[in-house]
């Protein structure tokens, strides 16, 4: 492999990293909220919106950690021949 391409192959290698943060990140802060809120307005007496807070959120959070998953699963092609296991 050449410089150049192994060069273009890292910048790819630093997007899907960087993607895979800001996804993660953005579905564990989607979930957490979706499970606070909820949490409160139960505790609020408030059943309806509570669901409907899941079912507002719900798919983007879901879009989301299906998302980081994929680049997860994109990831590790980067990696192809490293030992995997500390060895």
């Amino acid at each position: 492999m050449t410089g150049h391409a192994h060069k273009n192959r890292s910048g790819l290698e630093a997007v899907c990293s960087h993607l895979f943060a800001a996804a993660t990140v953005l579905f564990l802060l989607g979930g957490a909220i979706i499970v606070f809120g909820q949490s409160v307005l139960v505790a609020l007496g408030q059943g309806m919106p509570a669901m409907d807070l899941a079912e507002t959120l719900g798919p983007y959070v879901f879009g989301l950690s299906s998302v980081a998953g994929l680049l997860a699963f994109v990831l590790t092609y980067f990696h192809e021949g490293e030992p995997s296991d500390g060895h």
